[in-house]
């Protein structure tokens, strides 16, 4: 399990409403990164939050449309942070070391934000298809609209670009269960360079 927390996995407010909101929410977040989707009885989230059952749906719907809000929240400030890659990014190289510079930043601020989008079991299923894949089609979108470098080519393929998703989210994953130690920054270099080399192909 990561080593630290922020407490900033969701965001803060002054009233008490939305205080007790915000707890509900980190509570969620906390309990679906950890122990998986199937963990987050609404009596558990409500004991975490510090409050009695009935209050979740005071802010909620239901328990769906709660972890639905959280997915959409943290999948927005993700994609909020990976456009303004995209747009000062000017090749591909630069590109993809930031794209995986900050994506273990964020896991190292938030790991079981992080967890809850991309490591819960069983998967959260968005039910809004704008979501599904945001941050990869961000990010596709982005380098198929660069020059790779001369005598190279950028290979998007299915199976290719599923090979580069699992090395990018390697480290975190592993640090996650406890299978390696330190913060998922620790392994940008070797992350990056991967990457790289898995996207930025020769031409043969």
């Amino acid at each position: 399990m990561p080593r630290t927390q922020s407490n900033q996995d969701a965001t803060g407010t002054s009233s008490p409403r939305e205080g007790t909101r915000e707890r509900l929410m980190t509570a969620m977040i906390k309990v679906v990164g950890s122990e998986g989707l199937h963990a987050a009885s609404v009596r558990t989230i409500a004991k975490a939050a510090g409050c009695n059952e009935a209050v979740l749906y005071q802010h909620f719907s239901s328990k769906v449309a709660m972890q639905q809000a959280i997915y959409e929240e943290i999948v927005t400030e993700m994609a909020n942070e990976k456009r303004e890659i995209a747009k000062a990014a000017e090749d591909p190289k630069t590109l993809i070391d930031r794209w995986v510079e900050a994506t273990y930043r964020f896991y190292d601020l938030k790991p079981y934000a992080f967890a809850y989008v991309y490591m819960s079991y069983p998967p959260l299923q968005p039910t809004d298809a704008s979501f599904v894949g945001l941050n990869s089609k961000i990010f596709k979108d982005a380098i198929q609209a660069m020059t790779p470098p001369q005598g190279h080519r950028i290979d998007l393929s299915p199976g290719n670009f599923a090979i580069y998703r699992a090395a990018l989210l390697g480290p975190p994953r592993e640090i996650h269960s406890g299978e390696i130690s330190g913060n998922a920054i620790d392994y940008l270099a070797d992350g990056a360079r991967c990457a790289r080399d898995i996207l930025i192909r020769p031409i043969d």
